[in-house]
Order: C-alpha cells, then sequence, then structure tokens
C-alpha cells in the first residue's frame, strides 16, 4: 500500500457518518492508476475495493451487502482525484489526478 498517498475519508451515507483512511496501492494498472484501495474504517479494515467496467466492487468478492457504502466510498475516491462521478457510465475513468 502507498502510504504517502493515504487520505482521509469522511462521508454520510444511509443516515451515518463515517470517517476512516483510504490507502491506494503502491500497484497501477495500464492506465497509469490505483489498481485497488484499502478502506478503514473507525480504525476497522473495512474492504479493498477495485473500480471495474461495473462500477466498484469489494476486491475478491461478486456483491454484497454494501454494495451502496462501497458505490459511495467509491464515488468519494473518484472526487479525491477529480474524476467525473457517472453512475450511469460503465467505462473506466481516466487516469487519477490527486488534489
Amino acid at each position: 500500500m502507498s502510504k504517502e498517498n493515504t487520505f482521509p475519508l469522511s462521508l454520510n451515507f444511509g443516515g451515518q457518518h463515517y470517517e476512516g483512511i483510504i490507502e491506494p496501492s503502491a500497484e497501477k494498472g495500464p492506465q497509469g492508476h490505483s489498481v485497488y484501495f484499502r478502506v478503514s474504517i473507525n480504525g476497522e479494515l473495512f474492504a479493498y475495493l477495485c473500480c471495474g467496467d461495473n462500477g466498484w466492487k469489494e476486491r475478491g468478492k461478486s456483491s454484497g451487502q454494501q454494495d451502496g457504502l462501497i458505490q459511495a466510498i467509491g464515488n468519494y475516491i473518484f472526487e479525491k482525484y477529480e474524476l467525473p462521478v457517472d453512475a450511469s457510465s460503465s467505462s473506466q475513468p481516466t487516469p487519477y489526478r490527486a488534489k
């Protein structure tokens, strides 16, 4: 994980507030951005998230009870890197440009 690019998570979703840390992986994909993100909430590991053609997923799983929160955190990551958040698009985003 890339500790130098770690950034805070502060998100309201489903009537709850979530605080945590997002750590981008050092492993880069063909477009030059992190392949996955380690997300911790309240000091506990929440998930390793990755973005593919069908949106954000927990790495190694197809779907689960937290899908809405996972998409919200993925959109938060897009906003951090100044990427357009378009839920109707299934294409991979352009390379991340950290703020």
